[in-house]
């Protein structure tokens, strides 16, 4: 009877670790965005801003300031204000923003493993661990558009893993309307799937109101539904470099901006 009983829950282990298996990882990964206070903020005006964290866009948790590993703000003239914690989830522009124009926010999340076991995930590699499912190296990337007054170019690369450019400004958009996107993962045109939705569509996990793929050279259109403010979300997935380390280098990459 013990020996039955054994092979049975032998058998549901293997079956749950099947299914897992065939689950892309990044269904149901967290990933983070930026969110502004204001996406049209007053000339003088300090931005200020959290990074959100989860499946729900725009309200889920928060991302802590020292999970960054990198920050920036971009000015019009590609200046780079400094952008400093308010607390351990609020952050600001160090400077009020002196001009008009467009503001780039640029961040990343520290960069690391995450292994899912049989008895649950463990932020290291796979490398001597028992009863591994799958280990993924992330990286996962955000920006934001912000414009004081008339807004100018958005297209700014940053130099992300993966990255997000707005080929046109959103703020010259009206509902109804395309924006057009450029997406490069790894230094290389991005072929995949592009998710966006805006805020108030819906309180689901992971559920977007728009989907479309990029084309050759990296490039899709996002219809714009609505007006409000707005995130677009990819992911790509390559083989990690060392497979007893870990098996996927996974990037994740998201915009928000707001449309009038």
């Amino acid at each position: 009877m013990k020996k039955k009983l054994h092979m049975s829950k032998a058998l549901i282990i293997g079956a749950l670790l099947l299914a897992t298996l065939l689950l892309p990882l990044n269904a149901y990964a967290h990933f983070p965005w930026i969110n502004l206070t204001d996406y049209t903020p007053d000339k003088g005006a300090a931005l200020n801003l959290t990074i959100g964290w989860g499946h729900h866009y725009p309200l889920d948790g928060f991302l802590k300031q020292d999970a960054l590993e990198t920050i920036t703000l971009i000015g019009p003239d590609k200046d780079t204000p400094k952008i400093i914690p308010t607390s351990e989830v609020e952050l600001q522009s160090e400077t009020s923003l002196s001009r008009e124009g467009t503001y780039i926010v640029a961040a990343q999340r520290k960069a690391g493993f995450y292994t899912k076991t049989a008895l649950g995930g463990k932020s290291v590699s796979k490398k001597g661990l028992k009863g591994v499912i799958r280990c993924s190296y992330s990286h996962m990337c955000m920006k934001a558009v912000a414009n004081v007054g008339k807004g100018g170019r958005a297209d700014m690369v940053v130099g992300q893993p993966i990255e997000i450019i707005p080929l046109e400004n959103p703020s010259n958009l009206r509902a109804g309307e395309y924006l057009p996107i450029r997406v490069v993962a790894d230094g290389k045109p991005y072929d995949g799937d592009v998710f966006a939705t805006y805020a108030g569509f819906s309180t689901k996990k992971n559920t977007f109101a728009y989907a479309t793929k990029t084309d050759k050279k990296g490039e899709a259109r996002i219809k714009i539904l609505q007006s409000g403010i707005w995130l677009v979300k990819v992911s790509h997935e390559i083989p990690y470099t060392d497979p007893e380390q870990c098996d996927i280098q996974s990037y994740v990459g998201t915009l928000t901006f707001m449309v009038e």
